[in-house]
């Protein structure tokens, strides 16, 4: 297989496959949100979980998919200077663990609920909850500092300029880190996801509620999808610490690079369906249905209102005319009859 086929491959997927990741996740997000809005879903635990989740991924594919999709125009503001490449970097580690953790505590919130004990259950708070997502944010914001300090512009094989990581320790940390960090959600998530069909396989009653079976489905869908498109970059960085320090030739240095942006367009795409895993229920479907119809309504209903508004004040000044008029004439009746 030729480097021209390849770039060119690389390069269509980043025009075209990116914008449609983009599109579709911008959408689906923001139908998700106004279901996940409302007054009657907004106080639970694991809704709180998806919502923040939700904001998260949009950050993360509007500001790095997008900066991709320019890269792929000879556009990239990350390679301007070290700065941008610092921003970049920070911004793109930050927005990907964020989410992704927030998906672990989503599944732990689903265990403690399915749970037949009682203090368990009661784990599963709103307070709880946000006090997780706080924890998790500036954590997440502190710990990858390090991407920001540590990040810069370099010539890669003499060709290109490329926003990344200084060679030596950063670079060795930034290795193991993301393999370890890639291998920590997946593993969670099936962990919990696992004790939560156990939990509700023991129990056979209605105490949940159809909303948090509601819930349950889409974290179950959510979790597939997060492990199946996540899962080969977490291969790759294995299969890339193994041969770190075999002699490749170049053509095999070409194919792994293909391979490296194949798993990272996969995290791109687990990004844009994870919010239409919410469409795969009936009743957030119905529910969402309803929401636009009620928001199409009082749209119409205020349109309405102002149109028959300004008839009724049109009708009201064509009234008062021959009114006065009338008036008028009366007057000048008057007059005469008084000369």
């Amino acid at each position: 297989m030729s480097s021209t086929l390849l770039t060119q491959i690389q390069l269509e997927l980043i025009r075209i496959g990116l914008p449609i990741c983009i599109i579709i996740a911008n959408v689906s997000s923001i139908l998700g949100l106004f279901v996940f809005l409302q007054k009657t879903m907004r106080n639970n635990p694991c809704v709180i979980y998806f919502i923040v989740y939700m904001i998260t991924n949009l950050i993360y594919i509007d500001f790095t998919a997008v900066s991709t999709v320019f890269s792929g125009y000879a556009m990239d503001f990350s390679i301007k200077s070290n700065l941008c490449c610092s921003i970049r970097m920070y911004l793109s580690y930050v927005f990907t663990a964020i989410p992704s953790y927030l998906l672990v505590m989503t599944s732990l919130d689903r265990m403690f609920i399915s749970s037949s004990n009682v203090h368990i259950r009661q784990r599963s708070s709103k307070r709880f909850s946000l006090l997780i997502i706080i924890i998790i944010i500036i954590f997440w914001l502190l710990f990858h500092l390090h991407a920001f300090f540590f990040s810069e512009v370099q010539l890669i094989y003499g060709i290109r300029l490329s926003c990344t990581t200084r060679s030596g320790i950063p670079s060795s940390f930034i290795s193991y880190y993301g393999l370890i960090n890639a291998m920590i959600p997946i593993t969670l998530m099936s962990l919990f996801g696992i004790q939560t069909l156990k939990n509700i396989h023991k129990i056979h009653r209605n105490r949940s509620q159809s909303l948090d079976k509601r819930l349950t489905i889409i974290l179950i869908g959510q979790i597939s999808i997060y492990i199946c498109l996540r899962l080969p970059l977490s291969l790759y960085l294995i299969y890339s610490e193994i041969t770190k320090y075999r002699i490749k030739s170049s053509n095999q240095i070409l194919i792994e690079q293909f391979i490296y942006f194949i798993t990272i367009f996969c995290q791109f795409i687990q990004v844009s369906l994870s919010p239409l895993i919410n469409l795969s229920t009936k009743s957030f479907r119905n529910e969402l249905k309803r929401i636009l119809y009620q928001i199409i309504g009082k749209t119409y209903e205020t349109n309405g209102s102002l149109v028959l508004t300004r008839n009724v004040n049109t009708i009201q000044m064509k009234e008062i005319i021959p009114r006065q008029n009338n008036t008028y004439q009366k007057i000048n009746k008057l007059s005469v009859e008084n000369i």
